[in-house]
C-alpha cells in the first residue's frame, strides 16, 4: 500500500480523473491536497477529501484505490524522509504548479483552524502558495512539515523519590508531584 505510483499508473490516475469531469482534481492538483494533509497540522480521514477530489462527481474503485496509495505513500515519504520532497510537477509530464498550489490550498482550507499556528508565527511559509511560485514550493512544504511534525523533545520524567524538578531541593512526592 506504500509503495509509490510508477509513471504508467500517475497517467492512469490522471485519465480516470478526467473522465469524472472537469471538476474532478487532475493528479497535480490532488498530490498539492494530500501534501497539504500529510505535512500539515492534521491529516484527516480520507472520507473528508476524497469528496474534494471527485469534484462532486461519482468516483470509481480504480480510482479511489490509486488515490489511497498514493495518499499512504505520501504519509510514509514525509514521514520518514521529507528533505527529499519534490512536488510532482518538477518529474515531468502535463502537471502545473498553478494546479499542484490549489490543491495545497484546498487542503489548507479543509482544516483551517488548525494551519493557525502557521498562519500566526510563519505566515511567509504559505506564500509560496498561494503565489504559485513554484521555485519556493519545495522548501516551504519541508520547512512546513517540520513545523508540524519536528520530534518532540522527550522530558525525563521524575520519580516519586527524586528531588522536585522546582530546586525546593524536596523529593518530588512531598513537593510538586
Amino acid at each position: 500500500m506504500t509503495t509509490p505510483l510508477n509513471d504508467d499508473e500517475y497517467a492512469q490516475l490522471d485519465d480516470l480523473l478526467a473522465a469524472l469531469g472537469p471538476q474532478a482534481m487532475d493528479v497535480a492538483r490532488l498530490e498539492g491536497l494530500l501534501t497539504a494533509l500529510v505535512a500539515g497540522p492534521a491529516d484527516p480521514a480520507p472520507s473528508a477529501w476524497l469528496p474534494l477530489v471527485w469534484g462532486g462527481a461519482e468516483s470509481n474503485a480504480e480510482a479511489e484505490a490509486l488515490v489511497l496509495r498514493h495518499h499512504a505513500y505520501m504519509q510514509t515519504w514525509m514521514a520518514k524522509d521529507p528533505n527529499s520532497f519534490e512536488p510532482i510537477y518538477e518529474c515531468g509530464g502535463s502537471w502545473t504548479a498553478d494546479a499542484w498550489c490549489a490543491g495545497f490550498l484546498a487542503g489548507v482550507q479543509l482544516e483551517h483552524d488548525a494551519w493557525a499556528p502557521l498562519r500566526a508565527g510563519q505566515p511567509a511559509l504559505l506564500a509560496p502558495f498561494q503565489q504559485a511560485n513554484a521555485a519556493k514550493v519545495t522548501q516551504a512544504v519541508i520547512q512546513i512539515n517540520a513545523f508540524f511534525h519536528a520530534p518532540q523533545a522527550k522530558v525525563a520524567k521524575v520519580g516519586r523519590n527524586d528531588p522536585c524538578p522546582c530546586g525546593s531541593g524536596k523529593k518530588a512526592k512531598k513537593c510538586c508531584g
